[in-house]
């Protein structure tokens, strides 16, 4: 059987955590909220980067399905990278795909955004952004990002 040439390009699998394993804040973090009853459910679908596909740039994402506990869940924490960055959320619901079917808090320097449409996010590199609450999920959102970059890494 012949291997096709670009198989390797297809990622179906997300092998992002055995690259950038999760750092020990994050996870004590959402341990924190899964403590005092605010949890997310999720589930991380793919990434891909250059440790993966060899010469590929970052992207990730992840279906977003619903939220427990009246303060919502943090699932990233104020940060900054040497590249930029663009995230994704969109709707899942049919009837109107440009609602966002809930309510996400996210911040850019210090302005804080709360966001109900679907839409693209553009962070230039260099400007501190986050934290992303998920404050409500009415429907599934999906969640993409991206960074010309070919690993992701987080400055303080």
């Amino acid at each position: 059987m012949v291997e096709l040439k670009y198989a390797k390009n297809i990622v179906t699998e997300d092998f992002m955590p055995k690259v950038s394993p999760i750092p020990p804040e994050m996870v004590k973090m959402m341990e924190d909220q899964s403590k005092a009853g605010n949890v997310i459910d999720r589930t991380l679908m793919f990434g891909i980067q250059d440790a993966i596909v060899k010469g590929s740039f970052f992207a990730g994402c992840e279906w977003i399905w619903g939220v427990e506990g009246g303060e919502g869940v943090k699932i990233e924490a104020a940060h900054r990278h040497d590249c930029d960055e663009i995230i994704g959320l969109v709707g899942s619901r049919r009837d109107n795909p440009r609602e966002l079917g809930g309510e996400v808090e996210f911040w850019m320097e210090d302005e804080r955004y709360l966001l109900t449409k679907s839409c693209l996010i553009f962070i230039p590199r260099g400007t501190m952004h986050c934290p992303l609450v998920f404050r409500r999920v009415d429907s599934p959102i999906f969640l993409f990002e991206a960074a010309n970059s070919t690993v992701y890494e987080k400055l303080k």
